[in-house]
Formats: structure tokens, C-alpha cells, sequence
């Protein structure tokens, strides 16, 4: 660990709170759901890298969008095991975060997954031919004004926070 792995700690953390913030500014602006979930997608992998900084140290982390899917689920473990729920409550949050997770990743465009090509920042060509715009795609496999993805937004909130400081 470098004498600076704090620092950047604090840094991905503030700047997810920062993300954080823009999303909800989007969702009261009722903006389209591609801008409101690519600052979903930015905050959770920047509360990724922060996470990943505090356990291994700066110099281990690797520049890559591709962290979320993994990374998210371990800080959720970390984090749920200091509430005072039962361990099957535990477990099915952290089920919760994973199922998230590996949708939230794919939002990047460079994380594109199975075949998949929607992102929420860039048109992309499906099989058809046909050219898909983030703005006008429902993105059907996330629903970011459920109710169930709350615990994951204060999840990605309250690791930050917690880092930040």
C-alpha cells in the first residue's frame, strides 16, 4: 500500500457521491433513462475503484470499466455484514446487488457482454441492421425507479460516504 492509496480512495468516492448527485438531479429533471443510468453506471464503478484501492492498494487497480459486475457484490458483503439483519436477509441483498451489478456493467460500452450491444452512451447496430439509439431504448433488463433498486443506490451511497471521509 503507497502512502497515497487514501487519497485516491477519497477521491473515487467523492467523485461517485458527485455522479450520485447528477443522477438525482436527472431524475427530477425526468431526463431519458440512458443519462439517468449512465451516472448509475459511473457511481457504481467509481465506488468499485474506491473499495478496490482501500483493500489492495492504488498501484493493483486496473484502468478498465469491467469492474462493477464483481466488485460490487464483495463491497455489498463487506458492507451488510455490519448490519444487524439475519444472514438470510444478508444474503438475499447481496443477491440483490449481484443481479444489478452485472446489468449496471454493461451500460459501459466497452463492457459489452454476450453479444449485447446496448449502452447507455452510444448507438449501436443490433442484428437486424437496424441502429439503436440510447435515448429512445427502454433498457428493459434494469428499472432504475423501482423500488428495489433503492437499497442499491444507498448501498453505492452510504460505501462512498463512508470512504469519502
Amino acid at each position: 500500500m503507497s502512502e497515497n492509496d487514501d487519497g485516491w480512495t477519497r477521491a473515487y468516492a467523492k467523485q461517485a457521491l458527485s455522479d450520485l448527485d447528477a443522477r438525482e438531479a436527472l431524475v427530477s429533471a425526468g431526463c431519458h433513462k440512458c443519462h439517468r443510468l449512465h451516472f448509475l453506471q459511473m457511481a457504481a464503478e467509481k465506488v468499485c475503484k474506491a473499495y478496490l484501492v482501500k483493500t489492495n492498494g492504488h498501484d493493483h487497480l486496473k484502468k478498465t470499466h469491467a469492474c462493477v459486475k464483481n466488485v460490487l457484490p464483495q463491497l455489498a458483503r463487506s458492507f451488510f455484514s455490519n448490519t444487524n439483519q439475519n444472514s438470510a436477509a444478508k444474503i438475499n441483498r447481496v443477491k440483490a446487488v449481484k443481479r444489478f451489478a452485472a446489468e449496471i456493467e454493461v451500460l459501459a460500452p466497452a463492457c459489452a457482454e454476450g453479444g449485447r450491444e446496448d449502452n447507455c452512451e452510444y448507438p449501436w447496430e443490433e442484428l437486424t441492421g437496424d441502429v439503436r439509439v440510447p435515448c429512445e431504448f427502454g433498457f428493459p433488463n434494469i428499472d432504475d425507479s423501482s423500488r428495489d433498486i433503492v437499497p442499491l443506490i444507498t448501498l453505492i451511497r452510504n460505501a462512498s460516504e463512508s470512504y469519502s471521509s
